[in-house]
């Protein structure tokens, strides 16, 4: 047993000393004579007990009054045991629910340990205290507000689930530090669940909160995939690019096997020594359309990353005119893409509606009033249907900006370019900019009602934009924007916990999203695209409406959490918290029984004096 405040156990000389010394004391009192003193009998004990500085006698009073204050000066100094359990007034429990987690060291996985280990915490709970649950993944969830209701926490923690994502640690201590800060009146504990596999949280700092660490799993015995992706090469081929690496310590031999849409279409043998990285690349697909998925056939520790998806088109022949009066750059950067079928005109064709062209550029050409559904690339003009409307002219515009994420701008620098004279544009509510000048957007670009735009307000040939390398570039990146794949299911694979964006046709009004693990969730189209955040398991996700498919993957890809290795410190701040590695230990403080007990000895006392005992 120890005390917080050992120093006020001295209270009891002074206090005791004082008690013995009344005892000692007598009062004086004036002698008077009376006829008999048979009555008196009873009241020479106490004049003789009030003599001053006697011979203190055995007194059952005295010791009691003595065992009263003893029990009360120990209650000031609040003595306490170290015990297992919880004793604040508010605690947060945070799980990490990221892919890592689902590993198998532990049995059955480390998310279900650290279940176990939150409802012991749960059943440890002092009566006055309050708990609140939550999960940090790619996202935070909070899944029991603060209560005392034990079974309403149990059953929301035994019905947690891991997901296939990312941890964000940061975001989920940010949030409970918030939620405790200043609501208790012991400092508020925090306890953190997880295998160590989060980024070192030095901005944080936990103030006067208790943060306990708890570690889960044993061991790294896991193989990954930690890349997987497809490029178009400038000739018109594509690869695939899948990267392994093996975190454990030891060899491991494995197949790597590759499909197409379920198909096995190729198995490699593949060893890898301990921490070695390795990757394959797929080549000549040019001619392959359809979900290319890699696997690992092996048995590891974790399973989210044994597996990716990744999605191909067939090359097909794009039908592109080029109306101009004469642009060698433009046209040969459109020739280089081996899908281009490219013809040039000097003025609009009469019949442009019945050729169905799937790109016409307009190089300083008017396009017609109205155009047909497809793909436009508009240079230094404009049209009553396309994505910008010209405003003033300006000389020697200064590019400040560009959208690097948007697909037709990617990877080009704009910033250097040279332009003599351009106009700015007014973006429409529908369309975006992708480059922007001091004055307003020198590019814009959108989709409506089935027709692409692409727009720029500068001509080509009074600028040195087609000198540049980002040119042909650009070109490539408007062919893939403006003639989307038609034969494609799904054009994307994306990290598991990201949104997706689903590109519905107006006339569809409902979608099913049915997940890899067989649930299934309706949306309602309001606006296009719709954005789906629902990601948080690994595989093939199915979409479908009215005379409408499509289909993406989710894919772990990521290293951090495939290194599955349990970490024993969590940095916060300047602090390094150790792993707990056991039960959850508090001062458990013995004070009220103490005084509980002192009031029941002057009780006894009290009933003592009046009974003479």
């Amino acid at each position: 047993m120890n005390f917080l405040s050992p120093l006020s156990l001295i209270l009891f000389l002074p206090l005791g000393g004082i008690i013995v010394l009344l005892y000692l004391l007598k009062l004086k009192r004036k002698e008077r004579t009376v006829s008999s003193i048979m009555l008196w009998q009873d009241a020479v004990a106490d004049i003789q007990a009030n003599a001053p500085f006697q011979r203190l006698k055995k007194s059952l009073l005295l010791l009691l009054q003595l065992l009263a204050l003893l029990l009360l000066v120990v209650a000031i100094a609040r003595p306490y045991v170290r015990a297992p359990g919880l004793a604040e007034n508010r605690i947060v429990v945070i799980l990490d629910s990221s892919a890592s987690m689902q590993s198998t060291d532990v049995s059955p996985s480390r998310f279900e340990a650290a279940k176990g280990r939150a409802l012991k915490l749960v059943r440890d709970m002092g009566p006055g205290d309050t708990m609140l649950v939550m999960t940090a993944g790619a996202k935070t969830r909070v899944v029991a507000s603060f209560t005392s209701d034990k079974k309403a926490l149990a059953s929301a923690i035994s019905g947690l689930k891991p997901a296939d994502t990312q941890c964000n640690m940061r975001t989920a201590l940010l949030l409970a530090l918030s939620l405790v800060k200043g609501k208790s009146v012991a400092p508020p504990r925090i306890l953190i669940l997880s295998d160590g596999g989060v980024e070192p949280l030095s901005d944080l700092s936990a103030g006067n909160a208790n943060l306990d660490f708890i570690r889960l799993g044993k061991r790294c015995d896991n193989v990954a995939i930690t890349g997987l992706d497809s490029r178009k090469m400038l000739s018109g081929d594509a690869q695939v690019f899948v990267g392994l690496r093996n975190f454990s310590n030891r060899t491991r031999a494995f197949d790597l096997e590759i499909y197409l849409d379920d198909q096995l279409i190729d198995i490699r043998e593949k060893s890898l020594a301990p921490g070695a990285s390795d990757q394959e690349i797929l080549k000549d697909v040019a001619d392959v359309g359809g979900r290319v998925t890699a696997k690992l056939d092996i048995a590891d520790d974790l399973a989210a990353d044994n597996s990716g998806s990744v999605y191909l088109a067939k090359r097909r022949e794009i039908n592109a005119l080029l109306v101009s009066k004469g642009n060698v750059f433009l046209q040969n950067a459109l020739n280089l893409d081996p899908r281009t079928r490219l013809t040039r005109v000097e003025s609009v064709p009469a019949d442009l509606a019945k050729k169905n062209y799937d790109l016409v550029v307009f190089d300083e050409i008017t396009p017609p009033k109205s155009l047909p559904p497809g793909g436009y690339l508009l240079i230094n003009t404009a049209s009553a249907q396309g994505p910008g409307v010209p405003g003033e002219k300006v000389e020697r515009p200064t590019v400040i900006d560009s959208d690097r994420r948007h697909p037709a701008s990617a990877y080009v620098d704009f910033s250097s370019v040279r332009i003599a004279e351009a106009r700015y544009l007014v973006p429409r509510e529908w369309a975006t900019s992708i480059v922007e000048g001091e004055g307003g957007a020198l590019g814009v670009a959108g989709v409506k009602s089935g027709r692409r735009f692409v727009q720029i307000s500068f001509s080509l040939l009074e600028s040195d934009f087609p000198l540049r390398v980002g040119f042909p570039i650009f070109a490539a990146n408007c062919l893939d924007y403006l003639v989307p794949e038609k034969n494609r299911a799904a054009g994307e694979n994306i990290r598991a916990g990201e949104p997706v964006y689903i590109d519905a046709p107006p006339e569809v009004e409902m979608i099913t999203v049915t997940s890899p693990d067989g649930s299934q969730r309706e949306i309602r189209i309001t606006q296009s695209p719709v954005t789906f955040e629902s990601t948080e398991r690994v595989g093939v996700y199915k979409v479908r409406g009215e005379k409408f498919e499509k289909e993406f993957a989710c894919n772990l890809s990521s290293a951090a959490e495939s290194n599955c290795v349990p970490r024993d410190v969590l940095t916060v701040g300047a602090k390094k918290f150790a792993s707990a590695g056991r039960q959850v230990r508090t001062n458990k403080e013995y004070y009220g029984w103490l005084i509980l007990l002192a009031l029941a000895v002057l009780t006894f006392e009290w009933y003592a004096f009046h009974r003479r005992l």
